[in-house]
């Protein structure tokens, strides 16, 4: 089993990230109801007819159920392996529980047509199941080097900075989301002004783009607030959260910068799907912070 457990960790992850990726290319080509108002069908058949709206979002639905199979595999394996391990439990629950909702609610939105708000959830709850893999991973690989990286504790007011901050960003993804479905995404249509503009009208699409653009600036500097204290107070004890926290910072620079082309590019297609990546990545460090935030060092053993 440890043979083949570090491996399908790393491809449970793979899985997880082109499941993220296929859902935003179904988004962005308008190819959620490519199958009609079928499911698990494809507009009553088990082989799509052979149009582009069909084959994405067919291929999404295929994915999807690959990557279930995968995890679900891999959960186990972790749980009995790490028999009695609290943190692989919780994991492992966190990451199937939410691709089980996110199937759930994206065969609902099929079948049964959703608000912009709720379709927004969809991608919240699929950036929550990929992080839950993605943590469960980490684990898994960063197993024999976890004491060497947490040699010191965590203070209260910085993980609950790290939280905080995780919780926030979670919001400013939903808000990009519900940006994308309410088709608001040229709401701007130049940028880093909007309309011409520092402060546009507050109104209709140019509203809820320039929203969502200042929840992403704020984002901004509150992971440089993150990356600043760590560099601070935990370069040396803290290995894993000082690179999260520059790791976090950069990416949320090209998350910016990318959505500044993604407006330049009038929507391209791999700008809209880079994007996404960034920000699926982004956000499963950021949560990789909370976790290691609520770690102390282990206990040494005698004679070590």
């Amino acid at each position: 089993m440890e043979k083949w457990l570090k491996p399908l960790a790393v491809l449970s992850t793979i899985v997880m990230f082109i499941v993220m990726v296929a859902g935003s290319l179904v988004t962005k080509t308008d190819s959620a109801l490519g199958c009609g108002n079928d499911w698990p069908l494809c507009n009553g058949k088990w082989v799509p007819e052979y149009t582009l709206a069909s084959i994405i979002e067919y291929s999404h639905r295929l994915v999807t159920g690959i990557a279930g199979i995968i995890v679900g595999v891999f959960s186990i394996m972790c749980w009995r392996y790490y028999r009695g391990n609290q943190e692989v439990r919780n994991l492992a629950i966190f990451g199937l529980f939410f691709i089980v909702v996110e199937s759930i609610l994206g065969a609902s939105a099929v079948i049964w047509p959703q608000s912009s708000s709720v379709l927004a959830l969809h991608f919240g709850f699929s950036l929550l199941a990929f992080s839950g893999v993605f943590l469960l991973t980490l684990f898994v690989l960063q197993r024999d080097k976890m004491e060497q990286m947490v040699q010191g504790g965590v203070s209260r007011k910085f993980r609950n900075w790290i939280w905080g901050v995780t919780i926030y960003a979670y919001g400013v993804v939903y808000l990009g989301a519900y940006v994308r479905h309410t088709g608001s995404s040229m709401g701007c249509s130049d940028w880093p002004l909007c309309q011409g503009k520092v402060i546009p009208e507050l109104s209709g699409q140019a509203g809820i783009a320039f929203v969502h653009r200042l929840g992403a600036l704020l984002l901004v500097l509150l992971l440089l607030g993150v990356m600043i204290y760590a560099m601070r107070h935990y370069k040396e004890t803290r290995r894993d959260l000082y690179g999260a926290s520059v790791l976090s910072f950069v990416l949320v620079l090209v998350q910016v910068l990318s959505g500044g082309i993604l407006v330049l590019s009038k929507l391209h297609l791999y700008t809209t799907l880079f994007h996404s990546m960034v920000i699926t990545i982004l956000f499963g460090v950021m949560c990789y912070m909370c976790l290691q935030s609520l770690k102390e060092p282990q206990a040494k053993k005698p004679g070590k």
